[in-house]
């Protein structure tokens, strides 16, 4: 068996699809696109544990598997169940029993919330296979909802989106607001800790439960009018991100008239025709695929207690930056060019 290896989008805006629900539960919604190339699993070895790949079919998606498959091809066979808006809970069930893998993989919120349902209805019947969650939003926070799980983080700490964004700002950045839901208090205050190891203030805005375009806007303009902060923090929350028009109404109606820059999640939002996003520090899908290849090999040689394994965060990051907005609002340094991975113009 190999040893361990080195590593080389709530709604429709964002084609990752990986923030169609919340993390309390609910109908997710899967985002089927057509892959470049043909899903073709490689043939299958007699005697071969099988790992079965769970995910949409959007390229993203399919990069990860790409590396994921070259690595553990070896080892496992494989099984890849592409999972399409009308996918049901017994679909994926029915797939389960049939395949009976060794482990499963499961990408994006959707799948997550199918594999729930699979593992609660399943929950006298004996033992569900291990699972790593990948390209998901808020695993932490998602991962007590399952049975013997574990994965990698998608949200790259917002710290390291923070410092990427200083190291090619001319403005200071001391002061970062965020807004965020009751839901994902413990993820903010995780964050809070992070950034003052940087000497970096995260300056927080608890919503409603339930909130409007107008009272998401109101809490933005406290941020930027009372508080004075340097930059804005968008997290990979649906809620916050619900349609174009929820955008223009929030978001877009308090930063047209600012010079802060707005620090996203996913790169989906950084799009120079239609600006939005100013950052996005994001897990290099190539290096992910290898990530969760070598958890899959961790897994197998601990006995595949999942539940025991610590949720990674991603090892390899890319920097996404809108060159026009950042130097139009606080200005590039000489070097930018330098610390960006790649530039939106």
């Amino acid at each position: 068996m190999s040893g361990r290896l080195a590593p080389t989008t709530a709604c429709a805006l964002l084609s990752l699809s990986l923030f169609s629900c919340t993390t309390t539960g609910g109908g997710g919604e899967n985002v089927a696109v057509a892959p470049a190339q043909p899903i073709v699993d490689p043939a299958p070895r007699p005697g071969a544990p099988v790992v079965l790949i769970a995910m949409p079919s959007s390229s993203e998606f399919v990069d990860v598997r790409r590396t994921l498959v070259a690595e553990i091809r070896k080892n496992f066979n494989v099984s890849t169940y592409v999972v399409a808006p009308s996918t049901s809970s017994k679909d994926f069930g029915d797939v389960l029993a049939k395949v009976a893998p060794k482990c499963v993989v499961v990408m994006n919120n959707g799948t997550v919330n199918l594999l729930r349902e699979v593992q609660h209805a399943r929950a006298s019947a004996g033992p569900v296979p291990p699972t790593v969650v990948v390209m998901s939003s808020f695993l932490e926070e998602l991962r007590p909802t399952l049975t013997n799980a574990t994965g990698i983080a998608y949200e790259v700490p917002g710290v390291t989106a923070f410092i990427n964004l200083r190291s090619i700002s001319r403005a200071p950045l001391k002061r970062v607001g965020v807004v965020y839901r009751p839901l994902f208090r413990s993820f903010i205050e995780r964050q809070e800790r992070l950034a003052a190891r940087e000497q970096i203030e995260l300056v927080k805005t608890e919503l409603p439960k339930d909130f409007s375009a107008d009272q998401l806007r109101a809490a933005l303009q406290g941020l930027l009018v009372d508080k004075h902060v340097d930059a804005l923090w968008m997290l990979n929350d649906n809620g916050l991100i619900r349609s174009r028009e929820f955008l223009d109404q929030s978001w877009r109606a308090v930063l047209r008239d600012t010079r802060v820059p707005l620090i996203v999640g996913v790169p989906n939002l950084i799009d120079a025709q239609s600006p939005l996003g100013s950052i996005a520090v994001v897990p290099d899908h190539d290096a992910l695929g290898l990530q969760t290849a070598n958890l899959i090999f961790d897994l197998s040689s601990e006995g595949w207690q999942a539940q025991t394994h610590d949720v990674e965060l991603p090892l390899s990051v890319k920097t996404v930056v809108d060159v026009k907005q950042v130097s139009g609002t606080v200005g590039l340094k000489d070097d930018a060019l330098r610390h960006i991975d790649k530039a939106v113009e």
